[in-house]
């Protein structure tokens, strides 16, 4: 009918499986989140460091022993790499959905799943930085209140590839949540219509 009307065709919402260059700007910020975000896992999941330090002192001659400092040995850098790890994962997965996924699309359902698990990427990887953040803190000045020793004046190394990993994330956190944004936006687009005359 519309080839009768003056050669107009209709046009769908999957008429053109291409990227839009919007789409390519999605694209690179989740390219740049994902690298960002595996940075921080690969450098915190191999920070460690050994170090010998006086325990005691018997008479004049100082006691030392080799102390090791593992990210393993803190709950709240264990959570940090597999949160950080985990929207790596979401990242390299999504990146695959938006190449590959206009194919499998369901009424926009694409859309509206991606939206939701960006959000729940976004707060993930929040959670894990505010627990990294907190402990390396502590690392760093100690807490007398609670009586918990600093250790970056014995373990310097090791607080600064902390350091790095923390700051990886959080790029990584500030580029997530301009995706969320961007996700979200292209949910509250309103619907391509047909063009021609039925």
């Amino acid at each position: 009918m519309a080839a009768q009307d003056g050669g107009k065709s209709e046009v769908g919402v999957n008429s053109s499986p291409a990227l839009k260059p919007k789409d390519w700007v999605l694209l690179s910020l989740r390219l740049v989140a994902l690298f960002a975000t595996a940075a921080a896992t690969i450098v915190m999941a191999l920070n460690k460091q050994t170090n010998t330090v006086v325990v005691a002192t018997v008479g004049n001659t100082p006691v030392k022993v080799a102390v090791t400092a593992k990210f393993q040995q803190t709950p709240a850098f264990v959570f940090f790499v597999v949160a950080n790890g985990m929207a790596s994962f979401h990242n390299w997965l999504m990146i695959v959905v938006e190449l590959f996924g206009h194919k499998i699309d369901y009424k926009g359902l694409r859309l509206a799943i991606i939206a939701i698990l960006d959000m729940m990427t976004v707060a993930l990887a929040s959670a894990g930085d505010g627990a990294a953040t907190f402990m390396a803190e502590v690392g760093k000045n100690g807490n007398s209140h609670a009586r918990w020793n600093k250790i970056c004046d014995k373990f310097h190394a090791y607080c600064d590839r902390g350091s790095g990993a923390l700051i990886a994330s959080f790029i990584g956190l500030l580029i997530l949540l301009i995706i969320n944004v961007m996700s979200i936006s292209k949910l509250l687009k309103p619907k391509h219509t047909y063009i021609g005359v039925p």
